[in-house]
């Protein structure tokens, strides 16, 4: 049963995300490294080591979770209508002079 709207574009899309995910991993791991050095300041209070922990925390887990909600994403797209809009021939439309 074909869907009202087109599935391709959405997956295509989703892959777009990925690769940018893809390009966020060294990024995320250079404020993880920030994050990291700033907790080691001498005499820290701990109110804000507890803060800077859950930052640590917070970007270890980012990209994991936004790739989980990627997947999920996709999950939910029917893989037989994408497999059939990557398959089907273009539909040229003839027009007709009068």
């Amino acid at each position: 049963m074909a869907i009202a709207w087109k599935a391709l574009p959405v997956w295509e899309k989703l892959d777009k995300i990925e690769r940018r995910l893809d390009e966020m991993k060294p990024l995320v791991a250079e404020a993880l490294a920030e994050v990291r050095m700033a907790r080691q300041g001498r005499n820290l209070p701990q109110y804000l080591d507890q803060k800077l922990s859950g930052l640590e925390s917070d970007l270890e887990n980012a990209l994991r979770r936004l790739r989980n909600r990627v997947e999920s994403t996709r999950q939910v797209i029917p893989k037989a209508e994408v497999e059939r809009e990557r398959n089907a021939v273009p539909q040229v439309e003839l027009q007709l002079s009068d």
